[in-house]
């Protein structure tokens, strides 16, 4: 169990840490940059203790929805448009995950 909440908390570690990074570029804020620099940090030491528990492919695969959050983060919080084809790719995306797991 706590495997998955630690990569959980890497996925959602680079998410927010390129959500951070693009608020810094548009700020110029250092707190941002600090922030989006240590949640980076903190998510390669929390996949690297997943992947002792769950191995290496479930992290991967783990992170790959990280390609769909930061997208829709940007749609939600900076109005950054999502094309259409990016959506049939978030469910290619998906579809490799369910097929994955079972």
């Amino acid at each position: 169990m706590l495997a998955w909440i630690l990569l959980l908390m890497g996925v959602l570690g680079v998410v927010l840490g390129q959500f951070y990074y693009k608020r810094y570029g548009q700020t110029k804020n250092r707190l941002w940059l600090i922030i989006g620099v240590g949640l980076f940090c903190l998510a390669v030491p929390c996949s690297m203790i997943a992947a002792r528990d769950l191995g290496i492919g479930k992290v991967y695969v783990g992170h790959s929805l990280s390609y769909i959050l930061a997208p829709v983060l940007g749609m939600m919080f900076y109005d950054e448009p999502v094309a259409r084809a990016h959506w049939k790719y978030f469910v290619l995306i998906m579809i490799g995950i369910l097929i994955y797991a079972y």
